[in-house]
């Protein structure tokens, strides 16, 4: 054995080796390096360099660096075998590879098969990290550890991870678990007997991140989902699910993508439930088991640009789906109904043609098996429109333009089996309504208009005696608008070079030495007024204020209602019960309407409107981009309203009264403003005759981490009156703690209907959440724990949900 400052060269080949030995006589060098062929390059440094000739073995101590293709490892004390290619690299040892990084305290690795153990190991990839008491890689994509850790906290492994007696890691694809325990601060929260992550970015087939709840009355939901990647168009994921005391059932999806604007969806959830039966309210077993299911259906085909077409359509075994099945059936309803509908939408130029249909199942029926028959439904419904054609348009005065278009629509009001009694529920009806339009021009500052529509309703009532009804009307609309607006300031940014700007230095280094006193050990900087900025930038932005005056003039000429008389008094209805929509109500009496909708518009009988219309817009210079085309002038600005005032009141000349608060309509006011991060706005209808108020108030207000939203309702034409408040802020009162507060409460009753609470646990790092809640309602009581995982894709998604 020898000590030397050597340079090596060997190869194995038919078990000869020839090496060159290069002495150096200078022993002040700290650096050894030697080469030697193994089918691959592999170079070795190290401080100091030792050769066992009869066991043919090198060993490099201090500071070794040893290189194999594009391979690296790093260690104090390196034993090498030219006979059988093995390395042994032991103190503060480090591999680099192709995908990984590992650490650990000893290494031992085979030139040849490219073999690796390590212990004591810590791998470190671009989205995950596994510790393990021993982690062995048998080929490029194979890696097994013993006792070892996953977690995808690239800084933060102890904030939570899933730890295994044995870890399988094929590299890119999954992680494999066998006996995980889920731990949080190092804490055991859950287990499972085998358990797949994956590991890349594409969709692979696979087991996906169980899910799990729990609900104190039902007790723990087990899911687990495996993900089946058919194809790059289509996938279907697969949900064993585990309903706790409800028992066994699953969840089905299947998604497909047939081209750009073309898709279709399905999901299904099943249970064979061993609570539910009807009209049964408790949770205790019912000795058997009662099939249930929920499933969807959504498609879009998107053909051209002229048409597109969309579905959804659910059903359900029983109308208790939604309330025993929230976390899946919630999502998916819309409203009280079950169902669904469908559109189609073709777009010409000129014309737009659409139909319509819905069959919806009622969930406000008593009995959860049965259909709601009596339920009115619409099918179809079509509409028909062709857009504005100007057929004049001159520079004469008061002929200025011309135009006409229409809308029509044609809908079905059928119940799936007759059932009136004393409201007819089954009718069809043809709503015609062309209009023309005539723009006279400019008088001055003043812009003059005048719109002229019919208003035709016809009915077909296929189960009355007289089975026709039609009223029809007029409607004519003038206006004269005038604009004035004021602009403050110009919007500009600028680069203003700093030779164009006079700095002067406001102080010396002797003037700060005199204000400091003689009590200063040794010397300050000078200060210096000059910048070390070459360009200044400078931004301004403008305001222009806006107001609007308009007197319009609405006149419906005497309509013209004949047929069923039945349904004229149906329809007449104030508290609009007997209308299958708006549309049926009678024109002239619908401002009379309990509907907060038709309530707070202007009657169109006799009616003058002033509207006094204000808004502050705020314009912000964008930064010039001088490579894109006509951008400058005509893109290189932002808007946005900083602050509105609108105020509306009409004068009714069809009532016949001398009193002026009967003549006088609804008194309208809407105003709003953004300053900062402080958003309010109000709406405010006042109704002289009967001195009613119809308010709602919003108010927005961010404070940093923290924000407030706050409402308050208000309508006197309900009794007992509504007055309803709104409030929800949330508060992040550390780094680790935020929290949530929502109230709804009824000030009239003087009662909460709904109150939530929210605790949300975040951690410094951006790995997980924990979320506890409270929710009150006038029904129940709830508590809820979330705890969500960040899977290193920008997101946090649910692993667990008790209630």
């Amino acid at each position: 054995m020898f000590l030397a400052h050597t340079i090596l060269l060997g190869k194995f080949k038919n078990c000869s080796l020839v090496l060159a030995v290069l002495l150096s006589t200078n022993l002040l060098e700290a650096r050894e390096s030697f080469q030697f062929s193994l089918g691959d390059k592999v170079r070795v440094l190290s401080d100091k360099a030792f050769r066992k000739t009869k066991e043919n073995k090198f060993e490099a101590v201090g500071n070794v660096i040893i290189t194999h293709a594009d391979n690296a490892i790093y260690g104090e004390k390196a034993s090498m075998s030219f006979n059988t290619g093995e390395t042994q690299v032991i103190g503060n040892v480090r591999y680099i590879g192709p995908n990984i990084t590992l650490h650990g305290s000893e290494l031992n690795y085979n030139f040849k098969d490219r073999y690796m153990n390590v212990r004591n190991a810590r791998i470190l990839s671009d989205n995950y990290v596994v510790l393990g008491k021993e982690i062995t890689r048998h080929s490029n994509n194979d890696i097994t550890g013993v006792d070892a850790e996953y977690t995808t906290c690239i800084d933060c492994p102890e904030s939570w991870s899933i730890f295994g007696r044995k870890v399988k890691i094929t590299v890119g694809e999954y992680v494999r678990i066998w006996h995980a325990y889920i731990k949080v601060k190092g804490v055991v929260v859950l287990y499972f007997p085998y358990i797949v992550l994956p590991i890349k970015k594409e969709r692979e087939t696979g087991l996906l991140f169980p899910s799990l709840g729990f609900n104190f009355e039902e007790g723990v939901r087990f899911q687990q989902p495996w993900f089946w990647n058919i194809d790059e168009s289509k996938d279907m994921t697969l949900t064993p699910s585990f309903w706790g005391d409800r028992g066994l059932g699953g969840e089905v999806q299947y998604r497909q993508v047939i081209r750009d604007g073309m898709w279709f969806e399905l999901n299904h959830l099943n249970s064979w439930d061993r609570i539910y039966d009807y009209n049964k309210s408790n949770t205790e077993l019912t000795g058997h088991h009662f099939f249930r299911h929920f499933t969807d259906w959504e498609h879009h085909f998107n053909t051209t640009s002229f048409f597109n077409h969309h579905l959804y359509f659910n059903d359900v075994r029983d109308l208790d789906m939604e309330r025993d099945y929230d976390f899946f059936a919630g999502e998916r309803t819309d409203g009280a109904e079950n169902g669904g509908g469908a559109f189609m939408d073709f777009r010409l130029p000129l014309l737009q043609l659409t139909v319509e249909g819905n069959f919806k199942r009622n969930q406000l029926f008593p009995d959860a098996k049965e259909f709601d028959n009596s339920y009115v439904q619409v099918l179809p419904e079509v509409n028909l429109s062709l857009m504005p054609v100007n057929f004049l348009q001159t520079d004469v005065p008061l002929l200025n333009k011309f135009a006409f278009g229409f809308d029509s629509e044609f809908v079905n009001f059928k119940q799936n089996h007759t059932s009136e009694l004393n409201l007819i529920r089954n009718a069809s009806r043809i709503d015609l309504a062309p209009y023309l339009s005539w723009n006279l021009g400019t008088l001055g500052p003043v812009q003059v208009s005048t719109n002229a529509k019919l208003d035709y309703q016809t009915y077909r009532l296929p189960y009355e005696t007289d089975k026709s009804f039609t009223k029809q009307g007029m409607v004519y609309e003038t206006e004269f608008s005038m604009a004035v607006e004021k602009i403050f300031g110009l919007a500009y940014k600028e680069y203003v070079p700093s030779e164009r700007i006079d700095f002067k230095k406001i102080k010396t280094e002797e003037k700060v030495k005199s204000e400091l006193g003689d009590n200063l050990i040794g010397k300050t900087p000078v200060f210096s007024g000059q910048l070390a900025k070459k360009d200044f930038y400078r931004e301004k932005k403008s305001y222009r204020h806006q107001q609007e005056y308009k007197l319009k003039h609405y006149f419906l000429s005497d309509q013209k209602i004949r047929g069923n008389t039945d349904f004229k008094n149906q329809i007449s209805l104030e508290d609009a019960s007997g209308q299958f929509d708006y549309r049926d109500a009678i024109r002239e009496q619908e401002f009379r309407l309990s509907q907060v909708s038709s309530r707070t518009s202007l009657p169109l009988s006799n009616t003058l409107e002033l509207q006094w219309n204000n808004s502050l817009i705020r314009k912000t210079a964008r930064g010039t981009d001088l490579t894109s085309d006509d951008r400058y002038l005509r893109d290189n600005f932002s808007y946005d309203r900083v602050a509105y005032f609108n105020v509306s009141q009409g004068y009714d000349f069809a009532v016949k009264t001398d009193e002026l608060d009967e003549k006088l309509t609804r008194l309208f006011v809407s105003t709003g403003a953004s300053v900062h991060k402080t958003s309010l706005s109000l709406n405010e209808y006042y109704f002289y005759a009967s001195n009613e108020h119809i308010l709602s108030l919003n108010l927005t207000q961010e404070l940093g981490p923290h924000y407030i939203k706050a409402s308050f309702e208000y309508n006197s034409f309900i009794e007992p009156i509504f007055k309803f408040i709104t409030l929800e802020t949330g508060i992040s009162a550390t780094k680790h703690f935020d929290f949530t507060v929502g109230y709804d409460y009824d000030i009239d009753q003087q009662r909460s209907l709904k109150s939530i609470y929210k605790v949300l646990y975040t951690p410094l790092n951006n790995c997980w959440k924990m979320e506890l809640a409270h929710q009150k309602t006038v029904i129940d009581t709830s508590f809820s724990l979330n705890f969500l995982i960040n899977f290193n894709d920008k997101s946090f998604k649910s692993i667990s949900d008790f209630n």
